[in-house]
């Protein structure tokens, strides 16, 4: 008697991954990264061609980015226009700040019992260097890429997927279009070291002192900008 081939089930059959949705994730990835890094102006249009071609890829994988990066608000999709960068004004990062003043001192907090002697050493390391650096354009663009590094890994840390989901679309927008802090950098480097060292001693609630001080003098910045502050 002849055995039945025993057909392939969701059990039996290989996980490959799918090439499409990595493309789209890559590319996605590629295009947040140069909205946060400020390569294209706020209010400019984006011209898919142009974009698909200096990425290499074709524009069905690029408008699916696009559309996700349009649901997180870093672009405006105008029917019949175009696809635009986002321009926020003044309300509208009093209101993110105001977000972050609630949850990056709880996103610090969570992360100091997780960071390592040796993450803390190197961050201190790092802020001390921008410490020393000149006020000049190079050194407030190490300034915001360092910036936003160390609040996503405070983030990562904390280790609290509802705070990132939170969280990421905050710090992406605030990135973006702030391109740094409502105040001169190098003021802040001290906001930065006083919660370094807190996170060093693993002291949950200095850390989120030490971050919510941090926060709330930057968003005072912002609202002293303000006509109805």
């Amino acid at each position: 008697m002849t055995t039945p081939t025993r057909q392939p089930t969701s059990d039996t059959l290989p996980i490959r991954p799918i090439l499409h949705e990595n493309l789209d994730d890559k590319i996605y990835a590629s295009v947040r990264d140069m909205l946060v890094s400020g390569q294209f102006a706020p209010g400019s249009r984006i011209v898919q061609e142009d974009l698909a071609a200096s990425l290499g890829v074709s524009r069905t994988p690029l408008i699916n980015a696009l559309k996700r990066l349009a649901q997180e608000g870093l672009l405006e999709w105008i029917p019949r226009r175009g696809i635009f960068v986002r321009q926020l004004d003044l309300a509208e990062l009093i209101s993110l700040f105001e977000v972050r003043e609630c949850l990056e001192p709880l996103a610090a907090e969570l992360a100091a019992p997780r960071v390592t002697p040796a993450e803390a050493a190197e961050m201190q390391a790092q802020w001390q260097a921008m410490d020393a650096l000149p006020d000049t354009d190079e050194s407030h663009r190490a300034f915001v890429d360092l910036d936003r590094r160390f609040h996503w890994r405070l983030i990562e840390l904390a280790g609290n997927p509802y705070l990132a989901s939170a969280m990421g679309p905050v710090n992406m927008l605030a990135a973006a279009y702030l391109h740094g802090t409502p105040r001169p950098w190098s003021d802040t480097v001290s906001d930065h070291l006083a919660v370094i060292e807190a996170l060093s001693r693993g002291d949950a609630a200095a850390s989120g002192e030490a971050m919510r001080r941090h926060i709330s003098q930057s968003l005072e910045a912002l609202r002293l900008e303000s006509p109805v502050s």
